[in-house]
C-alpha cells in the first residue's frame, strides 16, 4: 500500500486538496489556518473563493465610515452604472497588475484617489500620493485607466468627461464597499474577490494578469 501524500506545509496530515500558493498538495486545516496569513492566495483558488463567500467581515463602526457626507444612493448608482462598472473593473485591474497588492494597500489607494479629487474640487490641483507604495501603484494605474476612460468617451462617442462629482461619489461607494469586506487576514483579498464577482459576469475575461479594458 503507498503511503499517503502528507502536506507540503506541516509535512505531518494527510493532504487533502491542491494548493496553488505553494504548488502542491496540503491539508485542510493548514489551508484554514495559513489562507492569506503566511499564503498568498490566487483569486482563482476554489477553496478561496468558498472561504470568502462564508466568512465574517470585520465590523465596521458607524463612526468608522469615511466621508458621512457624501451620500451615494441606489438611485445614483443606478444612473451611473456604466461609470460604477468600469470603476470597479479599473480597480481590480490596478491590484491584479500590482505584486502583492492585497485588501490593506487598495483601501489608501482609494482614500488618495478620494482626497485628489476633493482637492480638485475646491479649485486645487494636487495629487495625494499613499506612502504605502503599492498602493500607490495601485492609484497610478486606476488614474490612467480613468484618463483613458474618459478620452475615448470624447474622441469616440463625443461625450463630456464624468463630472468629478460623479467620480468622487463612486469612489466612495467602493471605499465604503471595502470596509465592509475585510476578513482582516494579512494577506486579505476577500474584497478584491468580491470586486472579480462583481465583473466575472460581464464576461470581460477577469484574470490575475489580465489586459486593461477595452472600450
Amino acid at each position: 500500500m503507498p503511503n499517503p501524500v502528507l502536506c507540503k506545509i506541516c509535512g505531518k496530515r494527510r493532504a487533502r486538496r491542491l494548493c496553488p500558493a505553494v504548488q502542491g498538495d496540503i491539508c485542510s486545516l493548514c489551508c484554514g489556518t495559513e489562507r492569506e496569513v503566511s499564503l498568498s492566495c490566487p483569486l482563482e483558488c476554489e477553496y478561496l473563493q468558498e472561504a470568502h463567500l462564508h466568512e465574517k467581515p470585520v465590523p465596521v463602526r458607524e463612526d468608522e465610515i469615511l466621508y458621512p457626507e457624501i451620500r451615494v444612493t441606489e438611485e445614483f448608482l443606478r444612473d451611473h452604472e456604466e461609470l460604477v462598472l468600469f470603476c470597479v473593473y479599473s480597480l481590480l485591474q490596478a491590484a491584479l497588475r500590482t505584486s502583492g497588492a492585497v485588501d490593506a494597500d487598495v483601501m489608501p489607494a482609494l482614500e488618495a484617489l478620494i482626497q485628489t479629487l476633493r482637492t480638485l474640487q475646491s479649485g486645487l490641483v494636487y495629487e495625494t500620493r499613499p506612502e504605502n507604495s503599492i498602493a500607490a501603484a495601485i492609484q497610478r494605474d486606476f488614474s490612467k485607466s480613468l484618463a483613458d476612460y474618459e478620452k475615448l468617451r470624447q474622441e469616440r462617442e463625443g461625450l463630456s468627461a464624468p463630472r468629478t462629482s460623479d467620480v468622487l461619489s463612486v469612489l466612495v461607494f467602493l471605499h465604503r464597499l471595502g470596509q465592509q469586506n475585510q476578513n482582516g487576514r494579512p494577506r486579505g483579498r476577500m474584497y478584491l474577490g468580491l470586486l472579480r464577482r462583481m465583473t466575472q459576469d460581464l464576461n470581460l475575461g477577469v484574470e490575475e494578469g489580465a489586459p486593461s479594458i477595452i472600450l
